[in-house]
């Protein structure tokens, strides 16, 4: 039951991030959309994705595995799996769009559900593993 309990906050911690990612994107693009002009959507997204993913890094960190290690560690781990991650989702929806001839964009939006929802889950087990692995107030008493 501990396990299912440590991936409902990994997902609650996600889900918040994703609010966090996309509020901020909203605001900066309505904030400073026409002042930056073609560049608009890559500053705001870099800027709102680097908030959001520091936020998730820190939450994981302490409320979800409960990391007890080297904080600079740990973060540099984080954002060698993020970036890859981040980047796998886009090339992999791209090429599904590509192969599948998709051009709605609530079709695309499906298929990237199901592309991150695989990514998610990947993550989890990384993070769980490798990124926070060590020191934890869990270790003791986790038994995977």
């Amino acid at each position: 039951m501990k396990k299912y309990a440590k991936l409902l906050k990994y997902g609650l911690s996600s889900g918040a991030s994703f609010l966090i990612d996309n509020g901020l994107f909203l605001m900066l693009k309505t904030l400073l959309g026409v002042r930056l002009g073609a560049a608009a959507d890559l500053v705001c997204v870099a800027i709102a994705r680097a908030i959001s993913s520091f936020f998730n890094f820190n939450v994981n960190n302490r409320l979800v595995f409960g990391h007890r290690g080297e904080y600079g560690k740990a973060l540099l781990r984080y954002y060698c799996l993020a970036i890859p991650v981040m980047l796998c989702s886009a090339g992999l929806l791209t090429l599904a769009d590509r192969l599948l001839g998709v051009t709605a964009p609530t079709l695309s939006t499906l298929i990237k559900i199901v592309i991150d929802t695989v990514l998610f889950l990947v993550s989890y087990f990384v993070q769980k593993k490798w990124v926070f692995a060590g020191k934890s107030e869990e270790n003791k008493k986790d038994v995977d």
